[in-house]
């Protein structure tokens, strides 16, 4: 594909693969006087991304079908309602990115939309993200008229009301200065002299629920994001001195020594690791998923016996783990050895602290084995069914601690005892397992309230329940929330009306509102329950 003149305006390929990268965009429409107060000046053209490296192009084979295209309006149900189309330059030795995306939202809601909202978490760092411009694509059925970027609240005010089934279409270009891992915010979002991480890095759409957006609130413990599945597609240049490896989830295809495409459907971000210091390991599941687990390469240039454990661990999970839940959303799930402490998870991709592998003992009663079947289990209780990580962080974390012993009951039985001492008795939890993150400035007390206790909890469950309808409830309400926000009433109303009023002890004793739901009323009948 040719390269875009330095003048023209950005345009969508709808016969190549979509866009190449521009070396320069044509002057902004005049711009009527922003409704929003607090909005900094408006700028008036969109000039070109000054770069170090020449040919910022990426040029795709002639035979790709782009798939981020389709009528404005009245697409299939069955077509994704968000789509992010990303072209980047990395410069890991600089530890920066300058990018160009095109956004991409269907009006799925009931009524006309007037103003769309998206969320760019690094801005919640001062000196992080710079947007550079914003403009509505020319065929986007309603031009943004304004816009207002707050902390992390971009606002895009609209000429007129979005039709339901419509899509709007908008072009950011933007940097994101990565910080050090000791000055970050927020561990995935950082770098070390082994690895940088994009997680979170790119604005993305809010979603709605019950006729209002949702914008998480950031904070310094735990999880807080709050995302819907997208189609992602990305062309990724690295650039600078240093030669290095994309490591990203989905389909990913290396088109040159420096440049890479990537396609992931259905995930609720993109996240991306470079590093010139990993390599790769492979294993297939039973049902024919793909492991690839990404390490720090060792003195001797082989995985050591921890990397071969992690890689072991994540298969026997995810085969776990569909045993009792169905299959995993993607039919690829990569384990990245993080380069800080604990663990991450992203839909398609979970970070391994370093930490635990250095310290592995070359048992199965490890931190290790432990940390990977958590991250693992997030592939459902996060990537699957989508909750809010801080409002209601049980509905993922207590749902995967538990899933730690769920994996040793499948694997490694004679561990069971272990695992409720070692991981939860131990440390004596307290607190409300339906706690907000919000709640805390103490990690070691909101693990305690809403893992270690959640898992107490759904244990008592389990127990009053028995064994097939609490894992019908599970299946159930994982049926119900796949692909859409899922609340607290959803996972209960999950539950039989009847073991509904069977548990509310538990409840009580578990929940600062034990009483979630307004009636106790019949569930459908479960597909999944046969």
């Amino acid at each position: 594909m040719a390269r875009i003149p330095e003048t023209a305006r950005l345009v969508i390929a709808s016969l190549g693969f979509l866009l190449c990268i521009a070396c320069g965009l044509a002057d902004f429409a005049a711009q009527p006087t922003s409704p929003f107060a607090a909005e900094p000046p408006r700028f008036g053209t969109l000039a070109p991304i000054v770069s170090a490296t020449p040919n910022f192009t990426v040029t795709l084979p002639a035979t790709r079908t782009p798939w981020l295209q389709g009528d404005l309006c009245g697409v299939p149900e069955s077509d994704s309602a968000i789509r992010y189309h990303v072209s980047a330059q990395i410069d890991p030795v600089a530890h920066s990115v300058r990018a160009e995306l095109r956004a991409e939202y269907r009006n799925t809601a009931a009524v006309p939309l007037d103003t769309l909202l998206m969320y760019v978490d690094p801005n919640n760092t001062e000196g992080i993200f710079t947007l550079e411009a914003l403009e509505s694509a020319p065929e986007s059925a309603v031009r943004v008229l304004d816009h207002a970027l707050e902390q992390a609240r971009l606002t895009l005010q609209l000429e007129r009301a979005l039709p339901v089934g419509c899509r709007a279409v908008v072009q950011l270009r933007f940097t994101v200065r990565v910080p050090s891992l000791a000055n970050a915010r927020m561990k995935y979002l950082s770098y070390t002299d082994r690895q940088l991480n994009l997680g979170h890095w790119l604005p993305e759409f809010a979603p709605r629920l019950n006729g209002a957006w949702l914008l998480p609130r950031a904070w310094r413990i735990g999880e807080y994001m709050l995302s819907e599945q997208a189609d992602f597609e990305a062309e990724i240049v690295l650039s600078g001195t240093e030669a290095a490896e994309l490591i990203a989830p989905g389909e990913v295809e290396r088109l040159g020594d420096r440049n890479w495409h990537v396609r992931f459907r259905n995930g609720r971000s993109l996240p991306l690791v470079v590093s010139a210091k990993m390599a790769r390991l492979s294993a297939q599941t039973a049902n024919g998923e793909r492991i690839d687990l990404y390490h720090f390469i060792t003195a001797d240039g082989k995985p050591s016996a921890a990397h071969l454990h992690a890689l072991q661990t994540a298969q026997q999970a995810v085969e776990r783990y569909t045993q009792l839940f169905g299959n995993m959303l993607y039919d690829r799930l990569v384990i990245v050895e993080g380069d800080f402490f604990d663990g991450m998870e992203f839909s398609g991709l979970v970070h391994v602290g370093s930490h635990w592998f250095s310290a592995f003992n070359g048992r199965d009663d490890s931190w290790l084995t432990l940390i990977t079947a958590h991250e693992v289990a997030h592939q459902w209780w996060y990537a699957q069914v989508m909750t809010s990580q801080g409002e209601a962080p049980y509905l993922d974390e207590a749902l995967s601690i538990y899933a730690e012993l769920l994996y040793l009951e499948g694997v490694r039985p004679d561990l069971v005892s272990w695992w409720w001492t070692f991981r939860i008795k131990a440390y004596q939890p307290r607190g409300y397992v339906d706690s907000a993150v919000y709640e805390f400035q103490d990690a070691r007390l909101y693990i305690n309230a809403v893992y270690l206790r959640g898992a107490q909890m759904l244990q008592e469950l389990r127990e009053a329940l028995g064994e097939v309808a609490f894992f019908t409830w599970l299946r159930r309400y994982l049926y119900s929330g796949s692909g859409r926000i899922a609340t607290a009433e959803d996972f209960w109303r999950a539950m039989s009306a009847e073991a509904y009023l069977r548990t509310a002890e538990i409840r009580l004793r578990y929940l600062r509102q034990p009483e979630i739901l307004p009636s106790a009323t019949p569930t459908p009948a479960d597909p999944l329950s046969s």
